[in-house]
């Protein structure tokens, strides 16, 4: 590589590292310019401030039911397939034979959360509303 190609990758990189730290302190000491002095504390900004509402009912202890958790689990199943079942077909379809075994295998697995998933009765919606 030339210096001319060095410094045109780590040109742009540096302005880029600048820019990253100078936009936060500018803003920063903006805020702090503009705002001399310590916010003065009142009871309603020390408060949870959830979805519109300036009281929250209930606390933060509270269960939550376990339809929250399998669902949560269902769409990390999907997730997992679909990030990583679609760079294999990409590559499967270059050298089939090649990854046969770790697309096999990767299947199983996923098969395998599948089948804990419907013993589960996650799949059956009408039950997972209730």
């Amino acid at each position: 590589m030339s210096n001319v190609q060095i410094f045109d990758t780590t040109f742009a990189i540096t302005i880029l590292v600048i820019l990253a730290v100078a936009v936060p302190l500018l803003l920063l000491l903006a805020n702090w310019f503009l705002h001399p002095g310590k916010i003065k504390r009142v009871l309603i900004k020390s408060t949870a401030y959830e979805c519109g509402l300036a009281h929250v009912a209930g606390s933060a202890n509270e269960r939550y039911p376990i339809k929250y958790y399998m669902v949560a689990m269902l769409f990390l199943v999907f997730d997992i397939e679909v990030a990583f079942l679609y760079p294999l077909a990409v590559v499967f379809l270059s050298s089939p034979w090649s990854l046969l075994f770790v697309l096999l295998a990767f299947l199983l697995i996923l098969e395998s959360g599948y089948l804990y998933l419907y013993k589960k009765g996650i799949l059956d919606w009408n039950k997972l509303s209730d």
